[in-house]
């Protein structure tokens, strides 16, 4: 496969196997997590794995109902550290949010290399959250993710034309 394969091959998880994640295919997320990339190297996140099946159905209650979180062998959860990342992203951002979007993306291309998938979710009750993983309250959660193989997918609506997403010299 292509990276332009690679790239283009996007789809929606409707459903994941029950099937453990393999601790190598772990190791192998966790290294990814390690080397990624962020503003001045500062890294303002912290990543919890969760495994256990109580904290999967609290973490789908506080996801709204999220099912495929209770059905996924392991949730990713992401939380930035603002005290901990850039202050000034272009003047007017803290830099955490947008390291941690990095990240996500490193880690659901690290999962789809390893045969897994991820479907990151915005949607959810960040105390609840926090409150399941024990996060402090300096954190943020930025996004929950089921992880592991998929076992019903179904395609994405089709991309913009890329007219509509790339210009040059102006906007």
């Amino acid at each position: 496969m292509t990276s332009a394969d690679f790239f283009k091959n996007n789809v929606s998880v409707k459903r994941f196997s029950q099937n453990p994640v393999d601790e190598e295919k772990i190791k192998a997320l966790s290294s990814a997590i390690k080397n990624c990339s962020s503003m001045d190297n500062r890294q303002p996140w912290k990543v919890v794995l969760v495994r256990d099946e109580q904290a999967k159905k609290n973490m789908s209650s506080a996801c709204y109902g999220n099912k495929s979180l209770i059905e996924a062998p392991l949730i990713i959860v992401v939380c930035g550290l603002p005290d901990d990342a850039y202050p000034t992203l272009g003047g007017f951002l803290n830099s955490y949010s947008v390291d941690a979007g990095v990240l996500m993306e490193r880690i659901s291309l690290s999962a789809k290399s390893l045969g897994m998938h991820t479907d990151w979710s915005f949607s959810f009750k960040e105390e609840k959250v926090r409150e399941i993983v024990q996060a402090p309250g300096e954190s943020r959660v930025i996004s929950v993710s089921p992880l592991g193989l998929a076992v019903e997918t179904s395609n994405l609506p089709p991309a913009r034309p890329v007219q509509e997403l790339v210009s040059y010299d102006h906007y």
